[in-house]
């Protein structure tokens, strides 16, 4: 097994695993709930911080997925994006954002990671 197969398979499983743990986090909370709860937004962006991370090595890793998945790259580098907003642009994070991140962009992620890349 190449280092690249080793590798890219490993930052696929980091990605799901945080996108279920963004899952676990909100349970059934609502918006207003989530941007009351400081606690949970902060688990929340670490997690996103996780999955833009993943993104980014997978690219670099395997950038024939540029060619090949282009929906599933374009969401990777937006993920990348974001986790360089939260993690460098930190004061001007707005969980109303966040939130609506969660909710739009991250079921597409979870269906296009079970349904292209294995």
């Amino acid at each position: 097994m190449t280092a690249k197969s080793r590798r890219v398979p490993q930052r696929l499983s980091d990605m799901r695993e945080a996108l279920k743990n963004i899952q676990d986090d909100l349970g059934c909370m609502t918006k207003a709930q989530f941007l009351e709860d400081g606690k949970t937004q902060r688990a929340v962006i670490e997690s996103i911080i996780v999955i833009g991370e993943a993104a980014n090595h997978i690219m670099q890793l395997d950038p024939s997925i540029e060619q090949y998945h282009p929906e599933i790259w374009r969401h990777f580098k937006d993920a990348y994006g974001m986790r360089i907003i939260l993690t460098h642009e930190y004061f001007r994070v707005d969980a109303g954002v966040v939130w609506d991140t969660v909710q739009t962009e991250l079921p597409e992620m979870v269906r296009l990671l079970s349904t292209s890349l294995q």
